[in-house]
């Protein structure tokens, strides 16, 4: 178990370095597959909890403890806001943008947002293939961040949509990430980023849900019964996740945040849907076992 449970020896410092900041990095609408199953080779999924806390150790070092001290971003009557569907629309996202930035330390004073419409909402969901939803830039030395504005009358999951651009804002435009951090592995460390910096319960929450278009509504897992399961949902059904980690791994990286800030039974926990709930608390169970 890592130093953060309790184990190993912290790391002393951050080694700086920089890769490629012109690389299009975009956060993806995965549709037509259940996230969150584990492989048969790690059926408990430890491989994963294990890398989770690598890379939590890694934000220590990088960002510094201090940072994931401070307060969550947690729902209230007024974050995320509503009314961003309006006609004043692109300037009440821009201020949005600029209230996570706030929170996750991120310098967005110069960063340009744009904001983009979907060919068509329900194509991916049909079809079983992913669609872009977000998008990070480096643009002629300026960083930038596309947004899908279909999110926009969903503004929780336009948070955590925000929270993962300024994510890579953070360590691509800051240069913190180095050659030595494998190309697949950049996605899934800027969702942990998001964790760390504040806006984890929004990024977690976002990690699956359950839509069927015929009934009119939407569902989110409970422990390890998936919404599909409960539901008796059929073939042609879409279900899709916002992001590139499992609910626990969210739940997992949580509760590792968790025990930074010493806390062991944290008042936010009540904020998360009941799949990335469940994550948490056994994840907190294992820090008390001295598992």
């Amino acid at each position: 178990m890592s130093w953060i449970f309790g184990g190993e020896k912290r790391p002393e410092k951050r080694i700086p370095g920089a890769i490629d900041l012109d690389e299009v990095k975009p956060w993806m609408r995965a549709a037509g597959s259940v996230s969150g199953s584990e492989s048969a080779e790690d059926p408990q999924g430890v491989k994963g909890r294990v890398w989770v806390e690598k890379v939590l150790r890694w934000c220590v070092a990088e960002f510094g403890e201090q940072a994931v001290r401070r307060e969550f971003a947690l729902p209230t009557a007024d974050f995320p806001p509503t009314g961003l569907t309006g006609p004043d629309q692109r300037a009440r996202i821009r201020e949005f943008v600029d209230r996570v930035g706030a929170v996750m330390g991120a310098d967005t004073e110069a960063l340009e947002v744009r904001l983009f419409e979907a060919e068509d909402q329900n194509s991916a969901g049909r079809s079983g293939k992913r669609r872009t939803v977000g998008y990070y830039r480096r643009i002629d030395g300026r960083d930038v961040i596309e947004l899908d504005v279909g999110y926009a009358d969903r503004p929780a999951a336009l948070a955590a949509l925000i929270a993962h651009e300024l994510g890579h804002l953070r360590l691509m435009g800051e240069g913190r990430l180095k050659a030595s951090w494998p190309e697949s592995d950049e996605e899934k460390l800027t969702d942990l980023v998001t964790v760390f910096l504040g806006m984890g319960v929004f990024t977690a929450n976002a990690a699956h849900s359950y839509a069927t278009a015929r009934r009119g509504f939407s569902v989110l897992p409970m422990g390890d019964l998936t919404s599909r399961t409960l539901n008796g949902a059929a073939a042609d059904d879409t279900t899709h996740h916002l992001g590139y980690l499992t609910p626990d791994q969210f739940g997992h990286a949580l509760a590792c945040c968790a025990r930074l800030r010493g806390e062991h039974n944290p008042a936010w926990a009540r904020h998360l849907e009941p799949g990335v709930h469940a994550a948490l608390n056994r994840g907190l169970a294992e820090t008390v076992s001295g598992r």
